[in-house]
């Protein structure tokens, strides 16, 4: 079992506080129907991605493959994203990531790869490319600001694949889907 410190509890906390949150807007906005059953199936995924990164630094497989269920059955109930998008939803992010995984090898793990194919699903393809930019503002942001207080340093990693679920989780959000 892996212990947390005060810190990874408090950052698990507020991850799980923004989650209810999204989820919360969601039910308010569209009652309990099939686009809210799908959408919370995507949210609770990439809750738990967020929070088994925070704690792992490792998202599991299955947790993608939940993202992934959940962007196929959204399908019938979210036709603003036609099925082309979805396509090239899966592989637009992920495969840019792949390439720069390869070119620089540790710069993503496998699991934001993974998790960006399975977003794209849901999301679609510009979807997709808008949580990745506000994943990685949010995540760039956050590194100048630890660096800054000197908890972190220039060659320490970080756990992306929260930056990348809050990216994904304020675009659906953010585009009415939730």
């Amino acid at each position: 079992m892996i212990m947390e410190n005060k810190t990874e509890r408090a950052v698990r906390i507020i991850w799980y506080s923004f989650c209810v949150i999204i989820a919360a807007i969601s039910i308010r906005r569209f009652g309990i129907g099939g686009r809210v059953f799908t959408a919370g199936l995507f949210l609770l995924s990439l809750a738990l991605a967020g929070a088994e990164d925070i704690r792992t630094m490792h998202i599991p497989d299955w947790i993608t493959a939940a993202c992934g269920a959940a962007g196929l059955l959204s399908i019938p109930f979210f036709p603003e994203i036609s099925l082309a998008g979805r396509c090239l939803g899966a592989f637009g992010v992920s495969g840019l990531l792949l390439c720069i995984t390869l070119l620089a090898p540790g710069s993503f793990g496998g699991g934001d790869v993974k998790l960006t194919a399975a977003s794209g699903i849901f999301l679609g393809l510009e979807g997709n490319l808008r949580a990745f930019a506000l994943a990685v503002f949010m995540a760039g942001a956050f590194c100048v600001w630890m660096l800054f207080r000197g908890k972190l340093g220039r060659r320490d990693r970080i756990a992306f694949g929260p930056f990348l679920c809050a990216g994904m989780m304020l675009q659906a959000a953010g585009s009415g889907y939730l």
